[in-house]
């Protein structure tokens, strides 16, 4: 007699195995079909389309985008700080101008020196050195002197002291006769030792006088340069031959070629007495000399 075993009487066995088998083989297809077929973007199930799974281009990369945020502060920008450069310093000429009454250029510093020219008031000199009271200057390109005492010096706290040319040697004066006439006389020809000039008159108002101890004594000058060049000298004006006052009209200037020249001044005589006046020149040069007189006053 053969046993029937039956598969339910066996706790365990049968149909079980098989079931889990299946579940197991069943579950992995859905997971791998689950994998290959569908993707999630924001929370969502999208089909992948086949081209795309196709495509062996791969996915642009994203650009990476720098920006600020407002705390951040840009760091400043090296600069380099330039060299000061400080500025030249403006040379300054020594320099000396002319006064009121011009300035007798020379050779050396002294009247004994040649006259070589005259600088009209004003007019300026660039100073290259000096002696005592004289400036030594540049005029037309060499070295000639003034005397510190006629001009006004500028910007000359370093001018060195220098040597003078040698002296020249001294002329010997010359003797100027004395006139004789009373009156003034004009005369048909100037001698030599008025170098050209041409005394044409020479008068005091209200000669002869008296005139009050003191008092202003007027008189006149007339003179013509009968020269077509310059004639320089130290002073003009009326002389007294008793007394060897000299009432200077006019100091350190020039006759221009051809001038003719008025001019009138008075002096001032302070004792009582007779005195003889005279029209006296002083060349730059040369000696002085009258040039008209004597005019006879008296003084009370």
């Amino acid at each position: 007699m053969k046993r029937e075993i039956s598969l339910q009487s066996r706790p365990g066995c049968g149909l079980w195995p098989v079931v889990v088998w299946f579940l197991v083989v069943v579950g992995g297809v859905v997971l791998a079909w689950y994998g290959f077929t569908w993707t999630e973007d924001d929370g969502q199930m999208v089909a992948v389309q086949p081209s795309t799974m196709a495509s062996d281009t791969p996915p642009p990369s994203p650009t990476m985008t720098s920006t600020l945020s407002p705390t951040d502060t840009p760091q400043p920008t090296s600069t380099s700080t330039p060299t000061l450069v400080p500025p030249t310093a403006t040379p300054v000429t020594p320099r000396i101008v002319a006064g009121a009454d011009g300035a007798n250029v020379r050779s050396g510093p002294g009247t004994s020196f040649t006259h070589l020219d005259y600088l009209d008031p004003g007019a300026q000199a660039r100073v290259i050195g000096r002696y005592g009271d004289w400036w030594q200057i540049e005029h037309e390109g060499a070295a000639a002197w003034v005397f510190g005492e006629i001009v006004t010096p500028y910007d000359t706290d370093g001018v060195q002291q220098v040597q003078p040319p040698s002296s020249p040697t001294p002329v010997p004066p010359t003797v100027t006769p004395t006139p004789t006439p009373a009156q003034p006389t004009a005369t048909s020809g100037p001698p030599a030792e008025f170098r050209g000039l041409v005394p044409n008159n020479y008068w005091v108002e209200d000669a002869p006088g008296p005139f009050d101890r003191g008092s202003q004594i007027w008189f006149n000058m007339d003179i013509t340069n009968a020269n077509p060049y310059r004639v320089y000298y130290d002073a003009l004006g009326t002389w007294v031959e008793e007394t060897e006052q000299f009432q200077k009209s006019w100091t350190n200037q020039k006759f221009s070629g051809g001038q003719h020249f008025t001019w009138r001044d008075h002096i001032e005589i302070s004792s009582a007495g007779t005195y003889d006046l005279w029209m006296r020149i002083c060349f730059t040069d040369g000696p002085c000399v009258n040039l008209m007189g004597p005019i006879t006053i008296e003084v009370k």
